[in-house]
């Protein structure tokens, strides 16, 4: 049996970083897609922090050279491995 996981469209940087199949650190040091507040409050609170699925997927299409509106691929490997 197969299980298929339903990802939310706003997610925590910890989801998103699962989203992507990558640590938590090496997701935040890589990822270009500015994240959502969803706090109405003038100061940041990072708690409220969300990365929209769909940015996401645009950022993942554009590594991959899928044609669509992406983010401009860049060398993030380095990024991530130095």
């Amino acid at each position: 049996m197969t299980m298929h996981t339903v990802w939310p469209r706003l997610m925590t940087p910890a989801t998103a970083a699962r989203y992507c199949d990558m640590s938590l650190s090496a997701f935040e040091r890589s990822c270009p897609v500015t994240p959502i507040s969803l706090s109405n409050e003038e100061r940041l609170d990072r708690r409220m922090l969300r990365y929209d699925r769909e940015a996401l997927n645009a950022w993942i299409d554009a590594l991959s050279g899928r044609p669509g509106e992406g983010a401009e691929p860049e060398n993030w490997a380095a990024k991530v491995f130095g």
